[in-house]
């Protein structure tokens, strides 16, 4: 007898916006909302030029990371 298992509830929320008309003018590209079941953990900004990082709770605007930076920094992962 097969046993069926129990439907595991998602960890994360992600919420995506995308400007995709015009991604070279400033302020378009694509942000992603990140939730968990506390609420709102941050927000990812990516354009054309820089991957950008908001905390939720952060009084900072967003962290902006040039490509290449990111690049060696995932590499390192």
């Amino acid at each position: 007898m097969v046993r069926k298992r129990p439907k595991l509830e998602p960890r994360y929320e992600i919420n995506v916006s995308l400007k995709a008309w015009d991604i070279a003018r400033a302020g378009a590209g694509v942000t992603f909302k990140i939730r968990d079941h506390d609420g709102l953990l941050g927000t990812i900004e990516i354009g054309q030029g820089t991957f950008g990082w908001k905390r939720a709770r952060g009084k900072k605007g967003f962290k902006r990371i040039p490509w290449r930076q990111f690049s060696e920094a995932m590499e390192r992962l």
